[in-house]
């Protein structure tokens, strides 16, 4: 899971980078307006997955509260880099030590 976890904090900080600079050349601020919230939700994903096994509880909580910032602030785009972060966020919690 710490793959899944790393590649999804990965996806979404371009997914979130991407989107704002599409926003500043097309005019339309609909889904860059907050893109900070969502390359912050890329970079604690990558953070988290890094804290996968040494501390799985904080990990697994934080990767669940990305998702949900990561979609708040992209809605559609944030998608697949959600659900990832979120599997291995439910999968980390789940995991029995």
């Amino acid at each position: 899971m710490k793959n899944v976890a790393l590649i999804g904090g990965i996806i979404g900080l371009l997914f979130s980078i991407i989107a704002q600079l599409l926003a500043v050349t097309d005019d339309s601020y609909t889904f860059g307006n907050i893109w900070f919230l969502g390359v912050f939700s890329g970079i604690i994903a990558i953070v988290c997955s890094l804290y996968i096994y040494k501390n799985p509880l904080l990990a697994g909580w934080l990767l669940i509260l990305t998702t949900a910032t990561g979609v708040y602030a992209l809605a559609g785009l944030y998608l697949i880099p959600g659900t990832m972060t979120l599997i291995a966020g439910i999968n980390t919690l789940g995991r029995r030590n």
